[in-house]
């Protein structure tokens, strides 16, 4: 397996620079590599916590079911994203996971982590990082669902998605895949489906947006951009010292 055909080096690597011995623990985790079909559940809420995921391709999501039946989706997570990242430390998951869309994830035992901490500490901290830009991007989201309207938070994700995109791969905002539902967009924001639906009309009527269904339509990237208040810094890559602090570990080592 080639580096450039890796997901969980596309997500890690972008923190730290890794020697061949820590790319090769990485790709470890991606051996075993498994089709699934769309709606695949992956684990039940109040399940064991033994296997994580690395998304290949396809998207996962994880939600709740509330006592009143409705759901809500908790996370989106798209290629490259270790999906139980969060639940590692817990005896049971919190949450429930599924497939998204079908596609192609790799499954290892969480007690792997313990072995990537104690083999590498910059490992350790790109692992720290991956979990740090998915808690700030539940903090965005419930910063947005209190403060923004439902047509800013729509335009926020679509943006905050895009971003997370490019930095897979360069992704055109003009098109991009975003195989969300209206009423999975509603789950996820804390919408109702007609809500979403009369927005996104709302949007289109005013050449800002199209959502299709498996993808979204920019029409007026300027517009977007400026109503949604978009600021990506909480999905930023940099370490700000931390990658010297660690060269310096590595040198004293």
């Amino acid at each position: 397996m080639t580096q450039q055909a890796s997901a969980i080096l596309s997500n890690l690597g972008r923190f730290f620079s890794l020697n061949d011995q820590e790319r090769s623990l990485l790709l470890d985790l991606e051996k075993s590599r498994y089709s699934m079909a769309d709606k695949t559940v992956l684990w039940q809420a109040q399940d064991k916590v033994d296997q994580l995921y690395v998304i290949q391709s396809g998207w996962v999501c994880t939600y709740r079911d509330n006592l009143d039946g409705e759901r809500q989706i908790i996370d989106v997570f798209i290629p490259g994203d270790i999906v139980g990242l969060r639940d590692v430390t817990f005896a049971k998951h919190r949450t429930s996971a599924r497939m998204l869309t079908r596609g192609m994830v790799s499954m290892f035992h969480h007690r792997c982590i313990v072995d990537i901490a104690d083999a590498s500490t910059a490992l350790t901290m790109a692992l720290l990082a991956s979990i740090a830009r998915q808690e700030a991007m539940l903090n965005e989201r419930m910063l947005m669902t209190i403060h923004r309207s439902a047509r800013s938070r729509i335009m926020h994700f679509i943006l905050e998605t895009h971003t997370r995109l490019n930095k897979l791969h360069p992704t055109s905002l003009q098109q991009f895949f975003l195989p969300l539902t209206q009423g999975m967009l509603g789950e996820v924001l804390g919408l109702t489906v007609v809500h979403v639906n009369r927005t996104l009309m709302s949007l289109e009527r005013e050449g800002i947006l199209v959502k299709h269904r498996q993808h979204i339509e920019i029409l007026d990237e300027v517009r977007l951009v400026e109503e949604a208040g978009f600021d990506d810094d909480y999905l930023s890559d940099e370490m700000d010292g931390l990658k010297e602090h660690l060269g310096l570990i590595m040198a004293r080592g």
